[in-house]
C-alpha cells in the first residue's frame, strides 16, 4: 500500500508544482498586458499632446495671417504641414483645403537657402508670380483663417 501513496504524493507534488507554474505564467501574461496598456495610454497621451500643440500652432498662424504679420503662401505651407498631424472634422478638413490648394499651386517657388541663393531679378518675378496665385485665394483664405482662429483645442 505505500507504492500507491507515493505515487499519489508524487502526483500531488506535480500537480501542484503545474498549478505554481500557471499561477506564474498567468503573472507574467498580466504583468505584460498591463504594461502594453501603459504603453498605449502613454502613446494615446502624447498623440493627444502633439495634436493639441498642432491645434495651436494652427490658431497663432491664422491671426499672424489675419494681422497680415505672414504671406498667405507662407502661412498655407505652414498651416498644410501642421494639418496632416490633426484629426480634423469635415468642417476643419473644408477651411484647411484653400490652404494646402495655395500650398500646391506656390510649392515651385524656392524657400530658404533656395531662395537665398537666387539673383534679385528672380526673387522679383517669383514674388510677382507669387502675389498674383495668392489674389485667387485671397478672400478664400481670410475667410478660412478667420474659421482657424477658432478651432477647438483638445
Amino acid at each position: 500500500m505505500q507504492i500507491p501513496t507515493a505515487a499519489f504524493v508524487t502526483a500531488g507534488l506535480l500537480l501542484l508544482s503545474l498549478a505554481l507554474y500557471a499561477i506564474y505564467l498567468a503573472l507574467q501574461v498580466r504583468q505584460q498586458r498591463q504594461q502594453r496598456q501603459a504603453a498605449e495610454q502613454a502613446l494615446a497621451d502624447e498623440l493627444a499632446k502633439k495634436e493639441r500643440e498642432a491645434r495651436q500652432s494652427l490658431q497663432i498662424i491664422a491671426r499672424a495671417l489675419i494681422q497680415k504679420d505672414l504671406s498667405e503662401t507662407e502661412a498655407a505651407m505652414r498651416i498644410s504641414w501642421l494639418a496632416q498631424q490633426i484629426q480634423m472634422s469635415a468642417d476643419e478638413a473644408q477651411h484647411l483645403s484653400v490652404f494646402k490648394q495655395l500650398a500646391e499651386a506656390t510649392s515651385h517657388i524656392p524657400i530658404l537657402d533656395d531662395w537665398a541663393a537666387l539673383s534679385k531679378a528672380e526673387k522679383r518675378r517669383l514674388n510677382l508670380e507669387r502675389e498674383a496665385i495668392e489674389v485667387n485665394y485671397r478672400d478664400f483664405i481670410q475667410v478660412s483663417a478667420e474659421q482657424l482662429v477658432s478651432i477647438r483645442l483638445l
